[in-house]
């Protein structure tokens, strides 16, 4: 009987043990660490681009923090990163990229095989000299993910210095006491496709928010306030514009100013 008991306890301690392993090999998942070494910077390869589409020859690799997110509708097949005050985008044959890049993750791009060039005007990298998609099949060779990385934070600028911030187009930015001119609409309307917004300082300086027709907030009424956005900036048809992740981005509790005329 004591034989008996003996063996019992024996077998009941090797199960607790083992199921201890077992669960503590599960509950921790290490992250994955790129071989990728970045060897030239964001601002650098902007530098390579003049005036025409650019295949890159060389075994250049860059890396950045995600800055934009298409969990919300208002980007598609595009990945914006950003390393410093230099922003870029990357034009990729995939949706739901959020889920495998998300705001604040370390990405490494090899851009040899890639053309940089402008898609309107926000400068990208893409295939062939039209800036197009990766493929959704060639996107793990390109690009890559690690640990590290925090989400980037916005450089606060003003209105009226906005006027030659070419360099900045497609990092993220802040901008603060604005409001929207005309807050009696929503951040789409029936019929838009890309609607436009504007948005001015008490000085009368402004910038449109550019919001496309699939965001999951397009029927929100525009807040009314006075405050502050986080925006990545863009440019089309040579005006600045805003793009946000989402409604979030869009901080306009204060209150409202009487806009001056701009001399």
């Amino acid at each position: 009987m004591k034989n008996i008991i003996k063996i019992t306890i024996v077998f009941a301690s090797v199960f607790v043990i083992i199921n201890g392993c077992v669960k503590e090999n599960f509950d921790v998942t290490p992250e994955y660490v790129t071989t990728w070494q970045a060897n030239t910077s964001i601002s650098e390869l902007r530098a390579m681009y003049v005036n025409e589409p650019v295949l890159i020859t060389e075994d250049i690799i860059i890396k950045g923090v995600v800055i934009s997110s298409d969990e919300n509708g208002n980007f598609y097949k595009e990945l914006f990163i950003q390393e410093g005050k230099s922003g870029i985008g990357i034009e990729i044959d995939q949706t739901y990229l959020y889920e495998k890049y998300p705001i604040g993750k370390m990405v490494y791009v090899k851009c040899k095989g890639l053309y940089l060039g402008m898609d309107y005007d926000v400068m990208k990298l893409g295939s062939n000299t039209a800036i197009d998609r990766i493929k959704s099949v060639e996107v793990d060779d390109y690009i890559d993910i690690s640990t590290g990385g925090t989400p980037a934070e916005p450089m606060v600028i003003t209105l009226d210095n906005l006027a030659n911030a070419d360099s900045l187009i497609g990092s993220l930015i802040k901008i603060e006491n604005v409001q929207f001119d005309d807050p009696q609409q929503t951040y789409v309307a029936a019929g838009e496709h890309y609607a436009e917004r504007s948005i001015s300082d008490c000085s009368g300086n402004s910038i449109i928010l550019s919001t496309s027709e699939y965001v999951d907030f397009k029927n929100d009424s525009l807040p009314a306030g006075n405050g502050t956005i986080s925006a990545i900036l863009s440019k089309f048809s040579g005006n600045y514009q805003l793009r946000i992740n989402s409604g979030n981005d869009v901080n306009f509790i204060g209150t409202r100013c009487a806009k001056q005329n701009k001399q």
